[in-house]
């Protein structure tokens, strides 16, 4: 097989060319470019829920001069460790057109042990990588950028050891070290409720802090849980744990976040779906001489949470300037 289909088409994103370009457009049409954003942090929800989201972050990329660009994303349905999982097709569809892949760069990372070739049908399943697709597609209509000079590196991320996540960092920040390159971590935010497994609240900051510092769990609502007792809404609480976790990634310092989040993560339990990919992308950026600081211009939530019994996803939208 030489070219990725677009899978997902017809059920999380419009088939229709015209009509799924126009709702992109007009995402992408809430932001403007930002000198030197070429790290992005992007949701990989259906447009529906976060198209606006991705919209603001992707209208802040730097495409001056791009011929690479790097998607990293989680996987939602194979475990593997300490590897990263490359695609091994030419092409990948979209309904407005495909996006040739840099075969050349995925042939130079499979050289290294810690990256192999992704089994085709697993490519085709996961939607992480794909929901960013036709989202950069778009843009690079938009911005009059040729797509047949722009390369795309799809790249899975699952479970690795820290000395693993420093290793894969270590040799993609070689190619970060490239002003044609830029990268898209395709990451949703907080997955609350019971159908995810977490139920996590706090009422203010302060409780992140506390718990974080006495290495102690912060407390999941159950159904004896009395919200009446809490301090703020359910939906609120998800906001201040997720609007934590982009604060450590806002910090100036570079050198001990990939220590900060995993301690957090740890801690907390938040459901950050591409937490691997963003720990790889630590590693990546710690390797700049310069601090590489998140700016976050979007953030939405698919409803707010008032009940155990509800559910939302968060989404959430930034980049960082090399």
């Amino acid at each position: 097989m030489s070219v990725r289909p677009a899978s997902h088409a017809g059920s999380w994103y419009s088939t229709n060319s015209g009509k799924l370009g126009l709702q992109l457009q007009q995402y992408l049409g809430q932001g403007l470019p930002v000198a030197g954003a070429r790290v992005i942090i992007s949701p990989h929800a259906g447009y529906a829920y976060c198209g606006a989201t991705m919209g603001k972050v992707y209208a802040a990329l730097d495409l001056t001069n791009v011929k690479r660009i790097f998607v990293l994303g989680p996987s939602h349905h194979i475990y593997f460790k300490n590897r990263a999982h490359v695609s091994n097709f030419k092409e990948v569809a979209t309904p407005l057109g495909s996006l040739p892949v840099d075969i050349a760069t995925v042939k130079e990372l499979v050289e290294d042990e810690a990256f192999e070739y992704m089994d085709p049908e697993v490519d085709v399943e996961e939607h992480s990588l794909e929901m960013q697709f036709p989202m950069l597609r778009a843009l690079l209509k938009l911005r009059g950028v040729d797509t047949a000079s722009v390369g795309v590196v799809p790249i899975m991320i699952s479970h690795n050891s820290t000395r693993s996540d420093q290793h894969l960092g270590k040799v993609l920040s070689e190619y970060l070290a490239d002003q044609s390159t830029v990268f898209i971590i395709s990451s949703d935010f907080c997955h609350w409720g019971r159908r995810f497994s977490f139920t996590g609240y706090v009422g203010d900051k302060s409780e992140i802090q506390e718990a974080l510092a006495e290495d102690t769990e912060i407390e999941s609502l159950t159904a004896r849980s009395k919200l009446s007792h809490h301090q703020v809404p359910i939906w609120k609480s998800i906001e201040i744990l997720d609007q934590y976790a982009m604060s450590i990634l806002s910090q100036t310092e570079p050198r001990d976040k990939y220590e900060l989040w995993k301690h957090y993560l740890e801690v907390t339990g938040n459901t950050i779906c591409g937490e691997k990919a963003i720990s790889v992308m630590l590693c990546a950026l710690s390797h700049q001489a310069e601090p590489a600081v998140f700016q976050w211009p979007a953030y939405a939530q698919s409803s707010q949470v008032t009940s155990v019994m509800d559910s939302s996803v968060s989404y959430g939208g930034g980049y960082c300037k090399i």
